[in-house]
């Protein structure tokens, strides 16, 4: 371990604290300062300890299916953050219910209200997982799996362009973009959470002006910005 005395530190807190709350040290971890940490790099520090080993930066690292998920529908400005709890909601249709039920994707309305909701309160078939969430390395959830994969695939790019989930939230996310003054700066502010830098600006802007507000929304959908945790 490269930091003993942090371990020891937090089993002495969870062994004292009374109810041995690992919510708790959950909690004192990603409030730390260490873990709310940006990717941004820096050279002298580098040259210390290349591999971030002494916690210098955080581990830059891409969302997950269900983060990825949940971007789009908050970045199209319809995610139901007080829908917590109760059924499911299903992002497929059941044909064929009195036989052998198939569960079509493909046909399930990407503009339903009842789906918009956090991905963990997905309805899951085990036996057919959802493709978007698959190509986006979504766990098998037919079996047990400690670990997520992370791959990079020519299909996952596919999938964030073509995805009728993504083609839906692009056009709602446009419309809230066309009503402002500055489209890019607010679209990267809902979607990314920063402001776009000069080139960034430079590039978007014509994009823009060919293409219009739902096209740009897409483009943003599929930056490393949106993607991945910085």
């Amino acid at each position: 371990p490269t930091h003993p005395e942090l371990l020891d530190f937090l089993a002495a807190k969870l062994r004292d604290d009374p109810g041995h709350s690992l919510k708790s040290v959950i909690r004192l971890l990603v409030t730390s300062r260490a873990y709310r940490q940006s990717t941004a790099q820096d050279e002298g520090n580098a040259r210390i300890d290349a591999g971030n080993q002494y916690l210098w930066r955080a581990n830059r690292r891409r969302l997950t299916a269900e983060e990825f998920r949940d971007a789009l529908l908050a970045a199209g400005g319809v995610l139901k953050l007080e829908a917590r709890g109760g059924p499911s909601f299903q992002d497929f249709v059941i044909e064929k219910p009195q036989h052998s039920p198939h569960y079509e994707y493909h046909l399930h309305d990407p503009n339903d209200p009842k789906s918009f909701r956090r991905t963990i309160y997905r309805f899951v078939v085990r036996s057919q997982p959802q493709p978007l969430l698959t190509t986006l390395d979504c766990a098998d959830p037919s079996m047990s799996v400690p670990q997520r994969d992370e791959s990079t695939t020519a299909l996952q790019a596919l999938t964030q362009w073509n995805h009728p989930l993504v083609e839906a939230m692009s056009v709602r996310l446009g419309k809230r973009l066309a009503k402002e003054g500055d489209s890019i700066g607010k679209g990267f502010a809902l979607a990314i959470g920063r402001a776009p830098t000069i080139a960034e600006r430079t590039e978007l802007q014509t994009y823009l002006t060919a293409h219009g507000p739902a096209a740009l929304a897409r483009v943003i959908f599929n930056l490393n910005a949106f993607t991945y945790l910085d």
